[in-house]
């Protein structure tokens, strides 16, 4: 499991090459099964990551009136805040 932001994180398969994003708390069933259902399937890492950003921006937007100008200032700020995590990514 990769730790991300917050409560998002990255489970890893190897055969094949998977990247799933969840959010959660991170914990398996008796199984090993991840109990954090999975909100999408990647075939790299720094997909998976971009794609938590986007997902976190959207829902900054679900509710509430904005206008542009602070719908840019939203995004430019989780932009911040990602390109430090990806910057860390080898591609």
């Amino acid at each position: 499991m990769i730790k991300v932001i917050d409560d998002w994180y990255i489970t890893v398969e190897s055969s094949p090459i998977n990247y799933t994003v969840r959010r959660g708390e991170g914990k398996r069933d008796k199984k090993g099964k991840w109990l954090d259902r999975a909100r999408g399937y990647f075939g790299s890492l720094r997909k998976a990551v971009n794609s938590i950003r986007e997902q976190i921006i959207a829902e900054g937007f679900e509710n509430g009136e904005r206008t542009l100008e602070q719908a840019l200032s939203d995004i430019s700020e989780a932009d911040e805040r990602f390109e430090k995590i990806i910057s860390n990514i080898k591609a």
